[in-house]
């Protein structure tokens, strides 16, 4: 894909996450009838049904509190500044949420959520957690995701019907999905100049605001991405 080529002479098939992608390879002067906005394919656990209860208990949460799964590691750590901040914002200024957050390999950012963690003595509504297998699990008991704004994660969210706050896109793809997602009224950028605490207290402080963002995931996600890819592939 050099050079702005996609090699489309000799592609079959393009699935992409939306239509404004696909628009934009249509721009590209791709065939329309090439182009399937599919959504990308996500596991098959994001679709089962899970026992919030016995999750909730498994890391020791509570059901009655707001949820929230912060994805803040990154292996080369981008936005780490930004990122703590909005952490600690949460942590600090919201007493009826509870947070599990997930520093993945940043061994960095674990140790500046966790030194967080202690200065406010928050060790019983925060959960940080490394790597995990079980993000299917923690999505289906959060209500809301806090996270840059992959492909995969985007699409994992909205199969978990999840409202998103987006941190650190990349400059390029990953902006463009900050963009689509804000438009669509399914999630809110926070901007490298944007004070954190006041979006964050805008969207916590207002159940209705976050259960429409909530019902907007249910237009947009594309659950049986990969039925879909694997019957137009097959239909020829």
């Amino acid at each position: 894909m050099t050079n702005g080529s996609f090699g489309h002479e000799n592609t079959d098939y393009f699935f992409v996450a939306h239509n404004k992608m696909k628009e934009y390879l249509m721009s590209k002067n791709i065939p329309e009838t090439k182009i399937f906005a599919t959504g990308i394919p996500i596991s098959s656990r994001f679709l089962k049904e899970y026992n919030k209860k016995d999750i909730l208990d498994e890391f020791e949460l509570q059901e009655n509190k707001k949820t929230i799964l912060f994805f803040g590691g990154g292996e080369f750590g981008l936005g780490k500044t930004k990122t703590i901040q909005i952490f600690e914002d949460l942590v600090k200024n919201f007493n009826d949420i509870q947070v599990i957050a997930i520093a993945g390999k940043n061994q960095k950012m674990k140790i500046a959520f966790e030194e967080i963690v202690s200065n406010y003595s928050k060790q019983d509504n925060i959960k940080i957690l490394e790597y995990t297998n079980k993000v299917p699990e923690l999505m289906s008991i959060s209500d809301l995701v806090i996270s840059k704004p992959g492909g995969l994660t985007t699409s994992e969210s909205l199969a978990s019907e999840l409202p998103m706050i987006i941190i650190n896109p990349i400059p390029g793809q990953e902006e463009e999905n900050a963009e689509f997602l804000e438009s669509k009224n399914i999630g809110i950028w926070i901007r490298k100049h944007d004070l954190s605490s006041e979006i964050l207290d805008s969207l916590l402080s207002n159940p209705d605001k976050l259960k429409q963002m909530k019902i907007n995931t249910k237009l947009l996600a594309k659950k049986y991405s990969t039925d879909e890819i694997c019957k137009i592939a097959l239909s020829n």
